[in-house]
């Protein structure tokens, strides 16, 4: 199924043009976002009828994994200390926000029901 955002918008949100290995890994990291967040949302086979916000999120989940590709969650260089917040998902994972804006775009409830048995006496 065709990515639900582009190449050329992940090119303008990174800043530059990607070419040759990187290019092909940026293809690949778009293509599992979108589908992460088909897998919350809806198949949408017709990328351009998607809302704006699963386009918006398969494009930051994509950027993550091509500015961070291994997942590292901080570097040491010498004197040099840097540290990405817990709660951001390293490569290209979804937040828990970003789960719940494409459950909200399909009108997908957090609500469920759940059957409850005694087990013997009244409830």
């Amino acid at each position: 199924m065709k990515p639900l955002a582009d190449m050329a918008a992940l090119e303008q949100r990174l800043g530059r043009e990607l070419v040759g290995e990187e290019r092909a890994q940026a293809e690949a990291a778009l293509a599992d976002a979108s589908a992460l967040v088909r897998a919350y949302g809806d198949a949408w086979p017709d990328p351009g009828r998607a809302p704006a916000v699963a386009v918006a999120i398969t494009l930051a989940a994509a950027e993550r994994r091509v500015r961070n590709p291994e997942g590292y969650r901080s570097e040491v260089v010498g004197g040099y200390q840097y540290q990405l917040p817990a709660s951001l998902p390293t490569g290209g994972g979804l937040t828990d926000g970003e789960a719940r804006m494409i459950r909200a775009a399909v009108g997908a409830s957090c609500l469920f029901a759940v059957p409850v048995e005694s087990l013997g006496g009244a409830l």
